[in-house]
């Protein structure tokens, strides 16, 4: 299984397993929870990683 950072709260999440999800500027993002889509939906770019290109993946 994928294990992927919650953006917001860097909480490892297993994409099958995510509570929520969300593309912004072509990538998508898996969370913990329906709160931590809710901030990042407030200010994407606070969350988003800077770099370019592919999902947001963890360590």
């Amino acid at each position: 299984m994928a294990t992927v950072q919650d953006p917001v709260c860097h909480m490892s999440v297993e994409k099958t397993e995510a509570a929520a999800k969300t593309q912004h500027k072509g990538q998508q993002y898996f969370f913990c929870s329906a709160d931590c889509k809710k901030k990042f939906d407030k200010a994407p770019d606070k969350y988003a990683p800077k770099k370019s290109g592919g999902e947001h993946k963890g360590k």
